[in-house]
């Protein structure tokens, strides 16, 4: 077992590092810019490499606030990937959630329902904020993607929603690696503050960038 959690802990650390890297060339790029599409691919291929890591490791060891990590990283970068391809799933049936998407989503809540209850009954020692904020994480966007599935053309569709639900959940992902980033190496700061304060950067960022978004998007109907 040690064999083959010893090596796979070094790819998950490279891999990880290097997400934290990257993943500041998409943020900071002109969206739907040459340098966003490709800054993004490389974010996803370092992360999608770093979570098959963190779910061979979390198999060989338990740990319950990893699992929630990796959980709310893995929904994330899994529907803010996926959510390019529904662009118009409200007109077009062939872009509408497949079976794919729903054992996906509906695994990781029940992942996570499984990770909170063990947080509750005291059958984990992990960091409860951390973990719970986690939790939340992943409830938030798999339950908005289980309503988006069964009703792809009601509340709250607009022709621009794929643009924010991409914008949420790949900041979330970024911020899910950042806080495990932070966590391991920011070591002055006080816990849980060093696994939480992504969490708290990044939520507010996707609210407020949406607004601005939205405003930009009104006043230019308006003008036109």
């Amino acid at each position: 077992m040690e064999q083959v959690f010893a090596p796979t802990l070094a790819l998950h650390i490279t891999c990880g590092l290097a997400a934290v890297v990257a993943g500041v060339a998409p943020i900071l790029a002109r969206k739907r810019s040459r340098l966003h599409r490709l800054s993004g691919r490389v974010f996803v291929v370092l992360m999608g490499v770093m979570l098959a890591a963190a779910w061979v490791m979390t198999a060989l060891h338990f740990n319950a606030y990893f699992t929630a990590l990796s959980a709310t990283a893995s929904i994330g970068l899994f529907s803010g990937c996926r959510v390019l391809r529904r662009k118009r799933s409200d007109r077009d049936p062939a872009q509408r959630a497949t079976a794919l998407d729903w054992t996906a989503t509906l695994a990781v809540v029940a992942i996570g329902a499984w990770v909170l209850v063990l947080l509750l009954t005291g059958d984990s020692d992990a960091p409860r904020a951390p973990a719970i904020a986690l939790v939340w994480g992943a409830f938030l966007i798999g339950g908005w993607d289980l309503w988006r599935f069964a009703r792809p053309a009601d509340w709250p569709f607009s022709p621009e929603l794929w643009t924010y639900e991409h914008l949420v959940k790949m900041l979330g992902a970024y911020g899910a690696v950042l806080s495990a980033f932070s966590g391991n190496f920011l070591t002055f700061l006080p816990t849980p503050w060093s696994q939480l304060w992504p969490t708290l950067l990044f939520q507010p960022m996707a609210v407020i960038w949406i607004a601005v978004l939205a405003v930009r998007r009104r006043r230019a109907c308006l003008l036109a």
